[in-house]
């Protein structure tokens, strides 16, 4: 018994031992500049190990999104006494700040993010919030609430796009235009 957990505890560290000379790698050199032989070689393991935890360089992109992203969820959740419209803030505004920070990584887990291993933790995190400020009245049950995480998100990963490529732009400000629009509508609002 006590070989299968040391045996799985070796596997784990190895793959974290590649997971973060990788992603050392890809800050200090970028993603497009870093071969899997250099990350092998900088982690101390053969290329078949490299493969045997992560199928692509890719792959190690979206282990460290999902990571991210995960954590900007678990501090969102932390945050109960914030209404909806500040719980949707704040993480969409971390969501933001890791994107900017992590540009080029950020792009690849955008780029990829059709394949198997993209990471739906915004997703359920957006999902998570919507369907407690229809719970507490805050947002219209008229929607599912899986439907306007979607929407949501396609609104941000749109914007972050929109401003990766065009390299203008306040990204922060350009979410809360978004999330305005996305909870205020485009109505022009009616004196009484």
């Amino acid at each position: 018994m006590q070989d299968i957990s040391r045996r799985e505890r070796k596997k784990r560290e190895t793959r974290e031992k590649i997971f973060s000379n990788a992603m050392q790698l890809f800050r200090l050199q970028g993603f497009t500049a870093t071969s899997v032989e250099q990350i092998t070689q900088y982690a101390d393991v053969g290329k078949g190990t490299f493969y045997n935890y992560f199928p692509t360089k890719e792959a190690v992109i979206l282990e460290f999104s999902r990571r991210t992203c995960q954590d900007l969820v678990n501090n969102g959740r932390q945050k109960h006494s914030l209404s909806t419209r500040e719980r949707l803030e704040t993480l969409l505004q971390d969501w933001a700040e890791f994107m900017i920070n992590d540009r080029e990584i950020a792009w690849v887990t955008v780029r990829n993010r059709e394949g198997a291993d993209y990471d739906l933790s915004l997703h359920y995190g957006l999902l998570a919030i919507l369907t407690v400020g229809q719970q507490s009245n805050e947002i219209s049950r008229e929607f599912d609430p899986a439907f306007l995480a979607e929407s949501l998100e396609g609104m941000m990963i749109q914007h972050f796009m929109r401003w990766f490529v065009s390299g203008v732009g306040d990204l922060h400000e350009e979410v809360n235009h978004a999330l305005s629009v996305f909870l205020d509508g485009l109505s022009e609002k009616q004196e009484a």
